[in-house]
């Protein structure tokens, strides 16, 4: 077991998450068509991380993603868009703040070079958040956008459309202020029937951003993800029933959608970042600002975690894991001298029970007042660290916990040993119990 100190920065300052669309199985495509979508990807990448580690803002950096790939005809948004029933380009895209929860979309665009352009200025220079079909294509005119002729989206060199390959590209991005954004642009089914409107420009299904929650894009079966509001569902599930982001995503994409109907990348306010897919493959790239910088085809087992519910020992790691963070988290907190913070994980009952140097106390509130009073402020609460942690189940939804703490505090360093029960609750693991002792054993 690691050691468990903390300085209180260890989530990235920035990070962003992309994708180039869902489909088929990569390992069944030529040198040509694998090293052009990498190629891709990579460049996209690229220019969203060095944006982000320069200060830009995250819509900024997700409107300068999302056009990098609508020029790259190796996608299926902006100039690798498919084409319609009737042989023409059908264009859609969205974009959403998630410091202010404003969000542009434009559907069914005929002649803008770059469509998130066009989504952003919605939202910006309009009171709508949609505009499609004429209407769409007159604004584009009024804003001055580039606008390009048919032939732009014609006359490029297309891969065969034997492979199912579902467009979209789409970009979340967290940035140095603690805002995050999202971005979808795509280029439509082949052979859609004209005037059809997947979920890329649906704010909800296809792009979500919120900053007390996640910010979203997804990339797949339009229908599916309208019906099941997906992209929205991701923060609904973070938002109301505590899941971590990882939970919403994987069981959005195990329970919610069929088999083979896409992917979902996310992103979280602390900078965790997840991609998964049920196709064979998706094309993905991540990267924050820890140095993490990475592109793929595909994930393994569909960029999901193994399933911990069929065996004991899996259950029982994956508890490990969730109670690691939770005092990991109690380290962070008191580090920063936030004793309110750091009592988070004590079960708010007056049945908890603290015992320190012989001396029992029972109840959250006359817990959390001991601690004040032995600990009035930063300089007498020092710096924590808990070490050698060992775990034992108690049943189904209980722990205990053993493991040495150490104080560092005005060069008189003191430690003991601790022992806590936890109980899994509705909302998660919080500790029912806690003995702590000094070494050598004697009072405070």
């Amino acid at each position: 077991m690691p050691l468990l100190t903390s300085s209180g920065n260890e989530n990235p300052s920035w990070a962003i998450v992309i994708h180039g669309g869902a489909g088929s199985d990569p390992k069944n495509w030529n040198e040509a068509k694998t090293k052009i979508r990498e190629a891709g990807l990579q460049r996209a990448l690229t220019a969203g991380r060095d944006a982000l580690a320069n200060g830009r803002n995250a819509l900024d950096t997700v409107e300068l993603v999302i056009r990098i790939l609508e020029d790259d005809a190796a996608f299926n948004a902006g100039r690798g868009a498919v084409l319609t029933k009737e042989g023409k380009v059908e264009l859609d895209a969205s974009i959403m703040d998630g410091k202010t929860r404003a969000c542009g979309a434009v559907a069914s665009l005929t002649a803008t070079k770059n469509p998130i352009n066009l989504a952003r200025r919605v939202m910006t220079q309009t009171p709508h958040v949609l505009l499609a079909g004429h209407g769409a294509d007159q604004f584009a005119e009024q804003q001055k956008v580039p606008l390009v002729a048919p032939d732009y989206f014609l006359s490029k060199a297309r891969f065969a459309e034997n492979e199912p390959h579902f467009g979209t590209v789409g970009c979340a991005v967290l940035d140095s202020h603690g805002n995050l954004a999202a971005g979808t642009s795509t280029g439509g089914t082949s052979k859609k029937l004209p005037g059809r409107v997947g979920d890329s420009p649906i704010v909800g299904a296809g792009t979500y951003a919120a900053n007390d929650t996640c910010a979203v894009s997804g990339t797949g079966v339009g229908e599916e993800y309208i019906r099941n509001s997906v992209a929205y569902d991701v923060a609904a599930r973070m938002r109301y029933a505590n899941q971590s982001i990882e939970e919403a995503v994987t069981t959005i994409m195990q329970q919610t959608l069929q088999s083979g109907v896409g992917g979902i990348i996310a992103l979280s306010s602390d900078g965790k970042i997840v991609m998964q897919h049920n196709t064979p493959g998706m094309s993905c790239g991540a990267a924050d600002s820890s140095g993490r910088f990475e592109t793929h085809l595909a994930l393994k087992d569909g960029g999901s975690s193994p399933n911990t519910e069929n065996t004991d020992t899996e259950t029982a790691s994956a508890a490990n894991t969730e109670i690691s963070d939770l005092l990991l988290q109690q380290v962070k907190d008191w580090n920063q001298g936030d004793i309110d913070a750091f009592m988070k994980p004590y079960w708010n009952s007056e049945q908890l029970t603290f015992s320190s140097g012989g001396k029992v106390t029972r109840g959250y509130a006359k817990t959390l007042k001991g601690y004040k009073q032995r600990y009035p402020d930063a300089k007498t609460m020092g710096t924590l660290s808990f070490e050698q942690l060992e775990f034992q189940t108690l049943g189904k939804d209980a722990m205990q916990v053993l493991g040495i703490w150490k104080l560092a505090r005005d060069n008189q360093p003191l430690e003991g040993r601790f022992t806590l029960v936890l109980r899994r609750f509705p909302d998660g693991w919080k500790i029912i119990h806690d003995h702590t002792s000094k070494t050598p054993d004697e009072p405070e």
